[in-house]
């Protein structure tokens, strides 16, 4: 059986954020024991880090030095569906995070691109398209100047909602920004399934720009980052699809744990970690 790698996002485990070495050394030990090979992380973490951050980033790489886990991926702070314009202080905060991934020695800094759904009444595609450019185009050229590598991660489109589309949900429009960007795609197999894609041709489309994926699970209704197996995504032609294009990259779980008992969290990251050798077994 062919072997990917395996990384998630860091809450396996309750520790008080108030002294947040702790927090970090005691996540990694978690990952560790679990057997993830990486870490995901939220740059958002940065705001409960303070203004001492680039201290506390320091610390955590030297942490993933002694651990022997490293960042094959982060994810950069996003603007949500709703949200529309950034408030004036995003553009500065996501520049931290580029600096941060750079220090972490990120492989890639996973970024959203700025659509939101729009009525298809009023709909433009070549305007949605100048949208994200103007947003992404500043921040790959900064990333691009520290050395990170961006991926534009695909959105998500409900079809049952009235009727509407979001940009960069279907991955023709993801790859045209990626292309003009020369950038790769992180693909998240929960809004794709949102979206009612066929992921196999889906991921086939995205070809060699894919560098990262998602993995979660949901029941085609709301991005609720379930684990495999637990809601409706179709996982053999998920897989298919990853085969078909030869992905070697991590296989990396963005899981919710917030609603998970604090003494089953770890247990939970356990079967998380297992559902890789099924979805592995999938893989051809």
């Amino acid at each position: 059986m062919k072997h990917l790698p395996t990384s998630s996002n860091f809450d396996f485990h309750v520790f008080p954020k108030e002294d947040m070495n702790a927090y970090i050394h005691r996540g990694f030990q978690v990952h560790k024991s679990i057997g993830f090979e990486g870490v995901d992380l939220d740059l958002y973490l940065l705001e409960a880090m303070g203004e001492n951050w680039r201290a506390c980033v320091e610390n955590m790489v030297a942490m993933s030095e002694e651990f022997g886990i490293g960042f094959p991926q982060c994810h950069l702070p996003f603007i949500s569906q709703t949200q529309g314009e950034p408030d004036p202080t995003f553009d500065k905060k996501i520049r931290e995070a580029i600096d941060a991934a750079k220090m972490m020695k990120a492989e890639y800094a996973v970024l959203h691109p700025n659509s939101v759904s729009v009525p298809l009444d009023q709909y433009d595609p070549k305007a949605q398209y100048d949208r994200v450019m103007s947003y992404m185009s500043p921040l790959v050229e900064y990333a691009d100047k520290a050395g990170v590598q961006i991926l534009i991660e695909n959105m998500r489109t409900k079809p049952t909602q009235i009727p509407s589309y979001r940009y960069c949900s279907g991955p023709e429009e993801l790859c045209r920004v990626a292309d003009a960007l020369g950038i790769g795609v992180c693909w998240d197999t929960g809004h794709a399934h949102i979206s009612g894609l066929c992921q196999s041709e889906a991921i086939k489309y995205v070809g060699s720009r894919l560098k990262a994926v998602h993995i979660n699970d949901n029941l085609a209704d709301d991005d609720i980052h379930l684990p495999p197996f637990t809601g409706t995504v179709d996982w053999a032609d998920v897989m298919k699809g990853l085969a078909a294009i030869g992905y070697n990259g991590f296989l990396n779980f963005e899981v919710a744990t917030q609603k998970v008992p604090a003494g089953a969290r770890e247990a939970f990251g356990r079967y998380i970690h297992g559902t890789a050798e099924e979805l592995l077994a999938l893989y051809k």
